[in-house]
């Protein structure tokens, strides 16, 4: 059994901690830790602060037209994994979503499926039918609301998935056309924590830097941050929230400069940051 010696060990176990999803003998030594510990009790509030507000930002009976397209996706999704999962099984294993293993299959569907469930999230955003123009309003299937749109077309489908450069021209172009306040910048925040590839998070950063009057971007940067393995998005990361200077900046900068898995530059380019930020 691995022993655990540092803040930053434990700091990195925390998301997979707060969700349950720890083998037992890693849950107790987290559990043991924590309780003498301020920084990670607060870093672990935090986290399952962000949780709860996901979660009750889920409508709890999504519009049937809006949950029937999403368990199509889903199920496509699915279909698409399962020839490739079947001529190479694996053993099944706990991995964090900031692991090296982010550009897995399994990783593609999470977050196919986290950028459709953002679309349906949205859904809340926009006026239900109601009276005489519900009939209408439910055939009306060709027309999504742009967030909608924008999740699914970086989703893609079972026959055709979006390919890299085919999701960074789409976050790209429509970082160009929102504007601050738009349902559409979620989308772009569930693709920098999500997508598999590092470029297509790289561009789905720039694309909310230019959309920074907008409150969420700032604390998407500051949540984003801790869970970036890739060297490029999180000194881009490093770069914008030292542009916004937002002190809420500070802590995960802190951490990111201790962090003995980041590469030196990484570090040195945080610790930098810092100096311009305290």
């Amino acid at each position: 059994m691995h022993t655990f010696t540092s803040c930053d060990d434990y700091e990195a176990l925390l998301p997979a901690y707060a969700d349950g999803s720890l083998p037992t003998a890693e849950t107790e030594q987290v559990a043991a830790h924590i309780t003498a510990c301020p920084t990670c009790q607060l870093h672990l509030r935090q986290l399952r602060t962000l949780s709860n507000e996901l979660d009750a930002a889920l409508p709890e009976v999504p519009r049937t037209a809006m949950r029937t397209n999403f368990l199509a996706m889903l199920e496509e999704q699915k279909a698409l994994l399962t020839p490739a999962a079947a001529a190479a099984p694996t053993p099944a294993r706990v991995v964090p979503i900031w692991a090296a293993a982010v550009a897995s299959q399994w990783l593609r569907v999470a977050a196919a499926v986290l950028l459709v469930a953002g679309g349906v999230l949205l859904g809340r955003f926009l006026p239900g039918p109601s009276g005489q123009n519900a009939d209408l309003a439910a055939t009306a299937t060709d027309s999504p609301a742009p967030a909608q749109q924008l999740a699914a077309n970086l989703a893609g489908t079972a026959s055709q998935p979006a390919s890299a450069s085919d999701r960074i021209q789409l976050v790209t172009a429509s970082g160009q056309n929102l504007a601050p306040g738009d349902p559409t910048v979620q989308v772009l925040i569930n693709t920098l924590n999500f997508d598999p590839n590092p470029n297509v998070r790289v561009a789905a950063c720039e694309a909310l830097f230019h959309l920074r009057a907008d409150p969420r971007v700032a604390e998407a940067f500051v949540h984003s941050l801790p869970i970036q393995t890739d060297p490029n998005v999180q000194i881009t990361l490093i770069e914008y929230m030292v542009a916004l200077r937002d002190p809420r900046a500070v802590p995960p900068l802190q951490r990111l400069a201790r962090r003995k898995d980041a590469l030196p530059v990484v570090r040195d380019q945080a610790q930098a940051g810092l100096g311009k930020l305290i």
